[in-house]
């Protein structure tokens, strides 16, 4: 699919940023020495691009797109989960990683449950992840490769390196600002519009996602709140990758249940 790059401003291919990352952690796998600076320049990333990028065993399964699911941590420990290990913990990210799932363009029809090698992720790579990702200590990593990082084909330390990146990415644009607007009204609108304030055209490539929480406030019981925010992003990065940021419109990925309102979620709900 042709990629799409809002208003004017030029997309350097999401792999090409990834691989300047993921090229300095395969470089440690035999050396055992601290990662280099990434890349400074494309090109430079490329040629350090690592050759191992399938996972032994694994068969990719075919798939449209990209949807990066990223969610409001304090959202999801309000709605039940506050027993969890990760809400126990006390994490103060304000957006965490949920996963990144191969689609379809019809929704519903994603590949899931694909055969492969179980996870095996390079310590390196687990603590880098750990940092957005609390539910690890739930095992969510485990759930994620099983359920959706198989059927991509890549290798797992592949796979989480691009989730983390794409999720970086989200939360320095938007994470600050929800961190500001806990426990208030907002509205897809304005958070479109922080969005595009940190890059052109960020917002279109957005959806939320919203529903009522069991453990809101009395007071704003019935309210909705928002629990996700999911990012498209096409595959076409070398090996079914992940490339350019999408117009989630283009691919009919829509807001959900957020009507022209919502609350945000504090650390107490």
């Amino acid at each position: 699919m042709r990629p799409i790059r809002p208003g004017n401003k030029v997309f350097i291919p999401l792999f090409v940023v990834a691989v300047a990352l993921l090229a300095t952690w395969y470089s440690r796998r035999d050396s055992g020495k601290a990662p280099a600076a990434p890349a400074a320049s494309a090109a430079r990333a490329e040629s350090a691009a690592p050759t191992r990028t399938a996972a032994p065993g694994s068969k990719q399964a075919p798939f449209d797109f990209y949807l990066l699911a990223l969610t409001a941590h304090a959202a999801f420990c309000a709605d039940g989960n506050a027993r969890k290990a990760e809400c126990r913990a006390g994490s103060s990210v304000p957006i965490s990683i949920h996963g990144l799932w191969p689609e379809r363009f019809e929704p519903g029809k994603y590949p899931r449950d694909c055969p492969g090698p179980p996870l095996s992720l390079r310590p390196d790579s687990e603590a880098r992840l750990a940092a957005l990702m609390p539910g690890m200590a739930d095992g969510l990593h485990e759930h994620e490769w099983r359920r959706h990082g198989t059927c991509t084909g890549l290798d797992d330390d592949i796979y989480f390196g691009h989730t983390y990146v794409l999720s970086l990415h989200v939360v320095t644009a938007l994470g600050d600002e929800l961190t500001t607007l806990a426990g208030r009204r907002t509205s897809a609108a304005e958070l479109r519009g922080f969005a595009d304030d940190y890059e052109a055209g960020l917002g279109d490539t957005l959806t939320f996602h919203c529903r009522t929480l069991r453990g809101a406030p009395r007071e704003h019981r019935g309210e909705p709140y928002l629990v996700e925010i999911r990012q498209c992003v096409d595959n076409s990065g070398p090996d079914a990758r992940p490339g350019f940021r999408m117009n989630c419109a283009a691919v009919n990925r829509r807001d959900q249940g957020c009507g022209s309102g919502f609350r945000i979620a504090g650390r107490r709900g």
